[in-house]
């Protein structure tokens, strides 16, 4: 889960934002400010793991705010000059967004965001995980705490409220999120593909660009997972 600050002196730019980080279901959205001394007030009070920064703002802009930021978050430059681009890449940034800014290029740009994260984070995911012989969960079903190892877990799928939990020996429901499932599930072997889904990537026979296999279950690929679902799976083709 990324949440997000969207930081931009237009008030009809914040709101297109803010609408299309509502389609993004690993996005959470803490905060939008007109200013960079109102976002650096609120870096402070919030986790913020990705920042959409406007360049051309008053006072302060937002390549000499993210400059003078001693630990910045993940950036996406939101912009509607393309001048500035080789400074932002400079600096690190994730992505660099021209303005209007559509769907379809926040989905690319969310999809690097993805990426980022998982190349990122990997050395820390593995360190963790070595240090557990048989991972495992409890999750709370029928009245009782169950124990449900890693390996066992062939996919879990949404179900509004609750999740269902699938293995080979039986099905679990929990009221869970899938949010919260995906914070569970180290990202070694579970892979979120769809709204609905997530997956254990040592389950997957075939895929397609369009759907995943496991046994007999034909999972769909969601349009916004793509491509960070065709990459992570694409490491391992010969």
């Amino acid at each position: 889960m990324f949440n997000c600050l969207i930081v931009d002196d237009e008030p009809f730019a914040i709101k297109v934002l803010e609408q299309h980080v509502k389609e993004f279901p690993d996005l959470r959205h803490v905060g939008s400010c007109r200013s960079a001394s109102k976002a650096f007030e609120l870096l402070g009070k919030n986790k913020v793991d990705v920042m959409f920064l406007d360049i051309e703002m008053p006072k302060l802009d937002g390549l000499s705010f993210l400059k003078a930021l001693k630990n910045p978050p993940c950036v996406i430059i939101t912009t509607a000059h393309r001048d500035f681009a080789m400074e932002g890449f400079e600096l690190d940034v994730v992505d660099y967004l021209l303005k209007p800014i559509s769907l379809e290029n926040m989905m690319r740009a969310i999809a690097k965001l993805r990426r980022f994260k998982n190349n990122t984070d990997q050395t820390q995911v593995a360190e963790k995980y070595q240090l557990v012989q048989d991972p495992f969960i409890y999750i709370k079903s029928e009245r009782e705490n169950v124990k449900i190892e890693l390996g066992d877990i062939e996919y879990v799928e949404s179900l509004k409220n609750h999740v269902k939990i699938v293995t080979p020996s039986k099905n679990y429901i929990t009221l869970v999120s899938m949010g919260q499932m995906e914070e569970k599930l180290p990202e070694s072997i579970f892979l979120r593909v769809h709204r609905s889904y997530l997956v254990n990537l040592t389950r997957i026979s075939n895929y397609t660009h369009t759907y995943l296999v496991l046994g007999r279950k034909s999972i769909p690929i969601g349009k916004m997972y793509k491509d960070d679902v065709l990459d992570r799976l694409g490491k391992n083709q010969i």
